[in-house]
């Protein structure tokens, strides 16, 4: 099922976890060079900013090749013009596979090939069927079948979409259950997604898919709070359910809301803290701002400037209990200094605040004794011959 040679992966993602060795102090440079010197890499980016900048590059020449074929094909067809979205849908997914042939991996130009196979079948589908639901099952299938052949993480956040985009369709325009249940049903799929792909995740023989596991996660526990948050329940309950929400009343089941804005986030906290899961962890303090957001966006408690003194005395009083439970462990998460922090600054700015604190000179070697003429003890012999 997968396009990349087996080999190939495994000398990929073992340079990768050498960089990881070489930041963390574990391995020297020399050590480093040697094993790159024996894998044969695939053609990638780690550098993220690289990676977008062949991305446009790749677009760029997806969209020449389009515009070639176009040249020929608009003026043979005049009404069936949805399958011209197969047709570069299939042009993508060929140069995808030429790609591939050539090693590229996460490099940004498959990535551009990537995207436009699936988008451009994806407007087919929606050209053909008119209707919100075929698209939203074949971003799923199509979403699922990229990630898995072609280990790409947009793709597998393509199908998440697509998956809840399918109950959120059947609950909104099919009426397959009462809209007020929409919000219970995005905080029920986000566990059970998260769940499997932790239960996934614990198989080492998918260490390809691992960056792709996180970011479900990720994506995972954003959906499960932004189901229970009061301002997107208050705005979809408006705009689906057509409420009026006044001064003096609210969303049905207002107090639960109120309360999972802050409690989920917290729970993200403590749990990251409990996991030693830095991404749960991250997700937790991001939801907890969003949170204060979503209250304030509704309800001015206390002026603006207010709010920033009131929520830097929380966060330096939370901080501080933090480091106090922290500071003596040595694993997990920690208040210790990673490993591959950049830490020579710090050792060079040390070194040179010592020399210039010191103040006692170096000490100067004098000889008591005076060779020649005799000027130490008895007799000598003389300057002259």
């Amino acid at each position: 099922m997968q396009a990349y040679n087996k080999s190939d992966l495994e000398n990929y993602f073992l340079a990768e976890e050498a960089k990881k060795l070489y930041q963390k102090k574990f391995l020297s440079k020399e050590q480093l060079q040697n094993i790159f010197a024996q894998l044969v890499q695939l053609k990638s980016n780690s550098n993220i900013f690289f990676r977008i900048g062949f991305f446009f590059l790749g677009s760029f020449l997806i969209s020449t090749i389009i515009s070639a074929f176009g040249l020929v094909l608009f003026p043979l067809i005049s009404e069936d013009f949805e399958f011209i979205f197969f047709f570069y849908a299939i042009v993508a997914y060929i140069g995808l596979e030429v790609l591939v042939n050539m090693k590229f991996f996460r490099h940004g130009l498959d990535d551009a090939f990537v995207l436009t196979s699936q988008i451009s079948f994806s407007i087919g589908i929606g050209i053909l069927t008119e209707a919100i639901l075929p698209v939203l099952i074949t971003m799923l299938v199509l979403g699922l079948f990229f990630a898995i052949r072609f280990i790409n993480t947009i793709s597998a956040v393509i199908a998440f979409i697509g998956l809840v985009g399918i109950f959120f369709n059947l609950i909104v325009e099919h009426d397959v259950m009462p809209k007020f249940y929409l919000s219970f049903v995005g905080l029920i799929l986000a566990i059970l997604v998260y769940f499997f792909i932790v239960h996934l995740a614990k198989n080492q023989n998918y260490y390809p898919y691992f960056k792709t596991f996180d970011t479900i996660r990720i994506v995972s526990l954003l959906l499960g709070y932004l189901s229970m948050n009061y301002l997107v329940v208050r705005e979809l309950s408006q705009s689906l359910m057509n409420l009026e929400i006044t001064n003096k009343s609210d969303v049905p089941l207002a107090f639960v809301f109120y309360g999972l804005t802050f409690l989920i986030p917290l729970l993200y906290f403590f749990l990251g803290i409990q996991w030693k899961d830095k991404l749960v962890l991250y997700t937790g303090l991001a939801t907890l701002a969003f949170g204060f957001y979503s209250i304030r966006h509704y309800y001015y408690f206390f002026p603006i400037e207010y709010v920033m003194v009131i929520s830097g005395i929380l966060l330096f009083g939370l901080a501080y209990l933090i480091i106090q439970q922290l500071k003596n462990k040595t694993e997990g998460v920690t208040f210790q200094p990673d490993r591959d922090s950049d830490d020579s600054l710090l050792f060079n700015a040390q070194a040179v605040l010592s020399l210039a604190n010191a103040t006692t000179s170096a000490p100067t070697q004098t000889n008591p004794m005076d060779f020649g003429g005799g000027g130490f003890s008895g007799g000598g012999a003389g300057e002259k011959f």
